[in-house]
């Protein structure tokens, strides 16, 4: 519970930002092939749109924290 509200909807899966990072930007991997070489190294079950929206955000972050770093 969060200031006495009740989180509604599923858990945030948590994944690995550095490999997700890698396996676009090194391995040139599309959405589909990320998410299951993802699964094969990881074990852990992510869906497409998940890496995909995972992605976005690391690359979000990497954007803030270099516009603050400047």
């Amino acid at each position: 519970m969060i200031d006495g509200k009740i989180p509604v909807g599923r858990p945030r899966v948590l994944v690995d930002f550095a490999l997700v990072l890698r396996l676009r930007e090194v391995d040139n991997f599309g959405w589909l092939r990320m998410a299951e070489a993802y699964r094969k190294i990881t074990g852990q079950y992510v869906s497409r749109d998940t890496i995909k929206r995972r992605y976005l955000e690391a690359k979000a972050r990497e954007a803030t924290a270099s516009y603050h770093a400047g």
